[in-house]
């Protein structure tokens, strides 16, 4: 007989968690933008921690390639590369384009009600000039598209692009024309979902995922 495993009971994050949570999300939202140098003893101050959990968290955005470790410099926040935008996009073609095909299969009711609330938000956000709350609908969208997949694997990395996707996007989403173009981009993948459309699934992630590529390389390269 196999050995049952205690399930695990959810605990509050430790401070080291919550030291990385910060200083990823302050990097991923531009709140901490490429070039800013990261001076160990000043985040523990600022996070009101000892410079411990700091380091730990430094080391581990170093491993996800959002900072670098520069000799007789300290750790800085990864410039923004046309080479990883594209390498990003391409890879999301690829996968959200499975996941998009998957969800036309298995997508409830409630999730097409969910992206067609999306939408419409969406374009009140973009009316009040609201770049984060553009973001996280956009977000939100394909992440409703990836779980309607029904697949673990395909949200996990979907999340991870998304995340790093994030640091161009909040740059380009403050755009009204490029927000505004997104939103059209979705509405397009939602009735080719709504319609099981398969062809038109792949050319309309293709199109939007493209036009994500121009919009982001015009607006900061």
């Amino acid at each position: 007989m196999g050995t049952i495993r205690k399930v695990e009971i959810q605990r509050p994050p430790t401070m080291r968690e919550e030291v990385f949570r910060t200083l990823r999300q302050a990097i991923l939202t531009g709140e901490a933008p490429p070039g800013m140098k990261l001076i160990e003893n000043k985040l523990a101050e600022e996070l009101g921690t000892s410079r411990t959990p700091v380091r730990e968290a430094l080391h581990n955005l170093e491993r996800e390639n959002l900072i670098q470790s520069i000799p007789r410099v300290g750790y800085v926040v990864r410039e923004i590369t046309e080479a990883e935008v594209e390498e990003i996009i391409e890879i999301r073609v690829a996968l959200e384009t499975l996941a998009a095909k998957w969800a036309a299969q298995r997508i409830t009711a409630r999730e097409i009600n969910g992206l067609e609330r999306i939408v419409r938000l969406t374009e009140k956000q973009v009316q009040n000039d609201d770049t984060r709350g553009v973001a996280d609908l956009d977000t939100a969208f394909h992440e409703i598209i990836c779980k309607a997949s029904r697949s673990q694997r395909i949200l996990k990395m979907s999340q991870t692009l998304q995340d790093h996707m994030l640091r161009y996007r909040m740059m380009s989403l403050g755009v009204t024309s490029i927000a505004r173009r997104a939103n059209k981009g979705h509405q397009k993948i939602l009735d080719a979902i709504k319609e099981a459309d398969m062809r038109g699934i792949e050319g309309a992630i293709k199109t939007h995922m493209k036009q994500t590529k121009r919009d982001v390389i015009g607006k900061i390269f």
